[in-house]
Formats: structure tokens, sequence, C-alpha cells
């Protein structure tokens, strides 16, 4: 069996969709053959030129032309005969990687890094992006990654942490904590990891975020699909537990309650609770939580709930004992839970009414459903070059390049519908693409045009929503439920609408961060009272003042407003372990941000995000609280925030 050349940074978290794992190094060339017959140009173009470290492939007539949308642009945009010699000098490329031959360029420097991105999407990528994209690529290939100090620092006797929840960010901490050879445990009120991904069980429920992208740096894994279902999500999640070795530290069916603060003893007291009902306190130095937001499922204030005599769920807590067959189904909102699930049972209900207050922007879903081929799977396994060049694609164009169309431009001239000129031109692409979609139906394209700009809520992807609109078993009402009787539902107008199932997609307590446990600080204060309610504030969203120690992942304004998760919540924890290593070496036993710096840091948030879409009057979105700032996405682009994270700056902390 070859090696490619290159230490994995990934190993393997398991097999998603129960698919044969390809392992690293196993393809013959004609695997290989057939592999780069159908891989995309751009990314085997820069595989050429770092293996080989000769210009001319970053050269014309090598420069791939800028691509459309969120599409792979797998050809490059070059000419037949061109894509032919890229494709076949790759073919040698690759299996002399596999043959242990290392190439030229291990990792490209943040200037190297910049000229081959700025070829590879064919398109200007500014130099700020240089040492944060350097320092990934590095991390994808197992090279040692620029100004990381790696350096261990010895936790004192007996420290310890509790980690609350086994989601994206409970991984990310655990990968992390172990590194750094921290005593900690894991609390999980379920039964198994994962987080949203176990909790929820709806037809048609899945990413909206390719693959590989929603994916941890730590953990490669063999996906099947570009845009994986539910259960292949949370069979990742629980592999990249396992992976890091975390899995017998988490202690299932164990609820944080509780988290108090002990001043004089500068500790923690987490009070939990089993399945039991039997309590129990545990101490830390440190509280991590990793709680997420999207788990607490809410229901509109509507009149006559308890009146219904039917089968009525929210989806996050959906009725896997129904049969939907034949029945008359209400499905309440028209967010990414109703658009995965309506697609997914409107052929097979007798009737089905989706009630929507607003319409949301819809982009196209070409890969949606598709299985990745087989050759292209066992490429990306088998060749970190080009599987690292293929993450930097989706990286970019999910992530800050999307972000910048969000902000506001004080010249442009029409506010009223888009917010720059890139957000007016998207706005005429999807417009074009629902026209498209409902061509025919200008009853349905008058109800799903919003007025709104585009990304002034979270774009969906159309998984067949709009095919399912059309059918003649599917009603679009275009009013809030207003009330619930036996067996119908009434809306705004006073229609009647009658239902045996009513599914409420109807969201969830997003805006009341850590609300599923009592946290209590410096002097008794709880974080809700410090937070008034609903209005969390936090240094950088991981730290707030006046509760020491007590670090948050994905804490507010914590998720981007484009892109990769994962990676967000990596950047996260990276800077968590600076900061606890900071404390290590000066024997500093707890900190909290300063409340000048958390202010500083708010304000700027706020300053931000008044210059986004996510602020344009007459629009609501779950980002906001119930005083109308945003507190759920972040502000910066993904580039932005990493450089406010990549040092420690105690000066902006408490020494407790």
């Amino acid at each position: 069996m070859h090696n490619n050349g290159l230490q994995s940074a990934t190993g393997s978290a398991g097999s998603a969709s129960g698919a044969t794992p390809f392992h690293q190094g196993a393809m013959t060339l004609e695997e290989i053959k057939d592999a780069v017959a159908i891989a995309n140009v751009p990314a085997l173009l820069m595989v050429l030129h770092q293996f080989t470290g000769d210009d001319r492939w970053l050269e014309t007539p090598y420069l791939p032309t800028r691509g459309k949308g969120l599409l792979d642009h797998d050809s490059g945009g070059l000419p037949e005969e061109i894509q032919l010699q890229i494709r076949h000098s790759a073919i040698d490329v690759i299996w002399k990687l596999q043959s242990g031959i290392a190439p030229k360029i291990v990792a490209p420097s943040p200037e190297k890094l910049i000229r081959m991105m700025s070829v590879y999407m064919g398109e200007e990528v500014d130099a700020i992006y240089g040492q944060m994209l350097s320092s990934e690529f590095a991390r994808r290939v197992g090279a040692p990654v620029p100004g990381e100090d790696n350096t261990h620092v010895e936790p004192p006797e007996g420290f310890n942490v509790i980690v609350i929840g086994t989601g994206v960010a409970g991984v990310a901490a655990a990968e992390r904590l172990e590194a750094m050879g921290v005593s900690y445990v894991i609390l999980e009120k379920q039964k198994a990891a994962g987080g949203n991904w176990w909790q929820n069980t709806y037809p048609g429920c899945g990413v909206d975020t390719p693959s590989h992208l929603y994916s941890f740096s730590f953990a490669q894994v063999d996906w099947k699909k570009h845009f994986a279902l539910r259960d292949d999500v949370q069979s990742y999640i629980a592999g990249s537990l396992r992976k890091v070795g975390a899995e017998n530290r988490v202690r299932f069916d164990t609820e944080a309650v509780a988290a108090i603060y002990d001043e004089e003893k500068k500790i923690w007291q987490v009070h939990v609770k089993n399945q039991a009902g039997v309590s129990e306190t545990l101490t830390a130095n440190v509280v991590l939580s990793a709680v997420g937001v999207l788990n607490r499922p809410t229901l509109p204030k509507v009149a006559g709930l308890e009146k219904f005599q039917g089968t009525m769920f929210h989806s996050a807590e959906w009725n896997n004992a129904i049969d939907l067959k034949g029945k008359r189904v209400a499905v309440v909102g028209t967010g990414a839970s109703s658009m995965q699930i309506v697609s997914a049972i409107g052929d097979r209900v007798g009737h089905l009414t989706v009630f929507q207050r607003s319409p949301q922007w819809v982009a196209p879903f070409d890969k949606f459903g598709l299985a990745i081929l087989d050759p292209l799977r066992m490429l990306i396994q088998s060749c970190p070059l080009y599987r690292t060049w293929y993450w930097l694609r989706l990286f970019w164009q999910f992530g800050d390049k999307v972000i910048e169309a969000l902000r506001k431009d004080p010249l442009w001239p029409h506010p009223e519908r888009s917010v720059n000129a890139r957000n007016d031109a998207h706005r005429d692409y999807f417009t074009r693409y629902l026209k498209e979609e409902l061509d025919g139906r200008p009853d349905l394209f008058d109800k799903c045009l919003p007025t709104y700009p585009p990304f002034g809520k979270r774009i969906l992807l159309d998984n067949g929503w709009f095919r399912t609109l059309r059918r003649d078993n599917v009603t679009l009402v275009t009013e809030a439920v207003t009330e619930v009787r036996e067996h119908s539902l009434v809306s705004a107008s006073g229609d009647e609408y009658a239902a045996d199932v009513v599914i409420w997609a109807t969201g969830f307590d997003v805006a009341r961060f850590v609300s599923s446990m009592d946290v209590r600080g410096i002097g008794g204060v709880s974080l809700r009272t410090a937070w008034n309610d609903d209005d969390p504030r936090a240094y950088l969203g991981i730290s707030v003042p006046g509760f020491p120690n007590f670090l948050m992942l994905g804490g507010p304004h914590s998720f981007p407003g484009s892109g990769s998760f994962m990676f967000f919540m990596e950047v996260q924890m990276r800077y968590i372990s600076r900061l606890l290593k900071q404390m290590f070496k000066k024997g500093i036993v707890a900190v909290d941000a300063r409340e000048d710096a958390n202010n500083r840091y708010n304000e700027l948030v706020d300053e931000l995000h008044a210059k986004t879409v996510w602020t344009h009057p007459g629009m609501s979105t779950y980002y906001k609280n119930s005083k109308g700032r945003v507190v759920f996405v972040m502000p910066f682009l993904n580039v932005e925030y990493w450089e406010m994270v990549k040092n420690v700056n105690l000066e902006d902390y408490t020494v407790r």
C-alpha cells in the first residue's frame, strides 16, 4: 500500500451513510485515471503547481475563469484541450504523491497561497486572507501551522473542565482539551452525541452547507452525498467524538440544570440531573458551554392549542410513529425545517396546507440529493492536497464571498429592494429562478416573491420546494394562524383549513442564549439578569463580565453569516485553549472579560450590524431579539474574526 508523502491531519471519523470506506493511498493507477477524468480542473491545476513548483500552471493558457454562484465550476471555463492537458498531467502527479514523493510546496506561504487562490477562483483574493488560509491549508495536510505555538503547558494539579453538550461545539472543545492534556467531563442531556442532529429526526432533515465544508479539520470522513442528511451528520459527529478519544468522558442522559460560581473557592458548582431524576453536584475550575441555541422549540401564542383533536407536534419533536399517508396535514412556518419537511412529505399526504407569514428567498440547489461519485470519493480520501483545495473552494464560495453581498452601500440608490449592487444582482438571479420554477402559476409567484433584500433572512436552498407548492394537493396560505379548533386551523382572515395533523415548524428560542440552565456568577447574579433576559453580550462571544471561567462556544454573535460553523467553532476553541495556556503559565486561577472590553466589542458588533442587511427596516428575522437587536449572527467576515482571536490579550480580562 502506498502513502501520499504527507501526514494525514484528519484521520477518519468513520464512513458516512454506511458506505465502504476508502482509505488513504488505496487508489490504483486506473482508479486515479477514473477520478481525474471527472475531478475539478482548477483544483487539479493547484495540485500540479504545488507538486512541481512550476509557475507555468498559474499562467496563460491555464487560467480558470470566475465561476457563477455557488457552483463547483468543474471545467474552470477552460477549453477542452487545456482541460485534457491538465487532467493528463495530474494523473502522474497524484500517482507520485501516493508513491511517497513529497510536493515541492508542502504548504503554501500566505503570499503564495493568495496568488494560487486568485488563479484558482478566477478572481482577485485580498492579501488579508493569506495568513488565515495558509494556516488552514497546513492544518488540513498535516504540515506545521505557521505561527501556531503547540508547546505543551502543564495544567495545574487538579484542574478540570466541565463541557456541556456533544454537538459540533462540544466536539471542537473535546479535541483541544485532549490535545492540551486537560482533565474534563462532558455532560449531555440526550442519549447520544450530535446535539441538534440527534434531536431533529423529521423527514428530509439535512445540511444546507456542503458536506466537506460541514466537517472538522481533524476528522476526515468519506461523505457519500454532496449535502449530507441527518443520519449521516449525527453519525459523523458521534464518530468525531470517538476519534478524538472523548467518548468515554461523556455522561449521557445527564442534564446541567444550574451552574453556580463559588467566589471564595473560585470554582463552579454544576448541578446535574439524570433521566431517572437523580440529582448530583459536580465541581469544575472552568465551565465551557457548548449547548447551542437551536434546540429549544417555540410555539406561537395561538388560541385553542389545547382543543385540537388530531396529532400536533413541533418539527424538532417529530412523532416518528405517525403515518402521514392520506392525511390532511398543516405545516405552520416556511423556514429551513419547513422547506425540508414539505418537500419530503408532499407526495404522500392527502392534502398539505402550508402557512406562510412572509416568503423566503430561495436559491437553486443543483446538488440536492446527489451522490458523490465513487472515483471522486476515493480521490478526496486519498489525496490531501486535492481534498484541501476542494475545501478552500467551498470555504470561499459559501463564506466571505457571500458576506460581502450583505453589507449596505450608503450610496446605493435602491435601498428598498437591496443593499448594494452585488445584493441586487442576487435579487435579480433569485427572482429569475423563481419565475422559472413557478412558470404558469402567477398566483404562487406573487405569494413567493419576498419584498425585502436577499439574505435579510437565511437563504434557503430549493430541495423541491417550488415543485411541491405546485402540486394539486398543496395549498399555500399567506397568513398567520390565529386559532386552533378541534379539527382545523383558522387564518388571520378567518378562513378555516381542515387538518388531521399539525406540524409547527416555528423555530426556536434563539435570542435567549444558555437558557437551558440557571447560571449565576459574582454576587449570585444570574446570566438572565445580566443579559436582560434576551439581550446577550459577551466579549468575542466567549466571556461575560462577572462570570469568571464561564466560557462559551457558539455564544452570542458566534454564528457566521455564511460559511462553515465547524471552522468557526474550531477558531473559537483555539482561542480558548490559548487563553487557558496563558492562565496556566502565569498561575492565574480565574478570568472574565472586563466591562470596558465587552462594551467596546459589542459596540463594534452593533455598529457593523447597522450596516448589514439584517437590520433592514420592515423585516423580521430570528437573528434579532425582542428589542430588535441582532444577537445570533456575527457581523464580521470570517477573516476579520479570525484576526481578532489569533492572539489573547489578558488586559481585556479581569484576573480573579
